[in-house]
């Protein structure tokens, strides 16, 4: 008797699942794109001024070693800023020595904020570009990075 009964609630409740539509079950949010103003480019750099302004930046963790072995380096990063003034994404444009100060300039970089400017009422979400540098007392590479890190402009 007790299989029966166990049978028979088993039965309704798969048939009651395979009769709901796919939407029924699940909400469905159609987000819209967040649209980000370009300012990746050069001559657009130095507008990152008007829309946000950095409240809080973090000094990346120097890789142990790195240091064991002297190196110096940067990494540059295409940066997004959401409307809320948090970090939408990023991606690494390059980096020097290529991987080598990636996470941790990535770890800082995650716990950086930005305040609308003035002039940003509308809260703008923008694409620019940051580097953060790693440099070190008697680098071994330092002609090096002094020549692939030559942007040294900081968000």
């Amino acid at each position: 008797m007790r299989k029966l009964v166990s049978l028979s609630i088993l039965s309704v409740f798969v048939m009651s699942c395979a009769s709901l539509k796919p939407n029924e079950t699940t909400q469905a949010f159609a987000e819209e794109p967040i649209r980000y103003i370009d300012l990746t480019a050069n001559s657009k750099k130095d507008l990152i001024e008007r829309y946000w302004v950095v409240i809080k930046s973090e000094d990346p963790k120097y890789p142990v070693d790195a240091a064991r072995r002297g190196l110096s380096g940067c990494v540059d990063f295409i940066v997004a800023i959401d409307s809320n003034g948090t970090l939408g994404g990023f991606k690494i444009k390059k980096s020097y020595p290529e991987g080598v100060f990636d996470k941790s300039a990535a770890a800082a970089l995650n716990r950086w904020k930005w305040s609308a400017s003035k002039d940003n009422i509308e809260n703008t979400p923008v694409l620019t570009t940051t580097q953060l540098n790693f440099m070190v007392s008697n680098s071994k590479n330092k002609a090096e990075t002094e020549k692939q890190c030559e942007s040294t402009r900081l968000l």
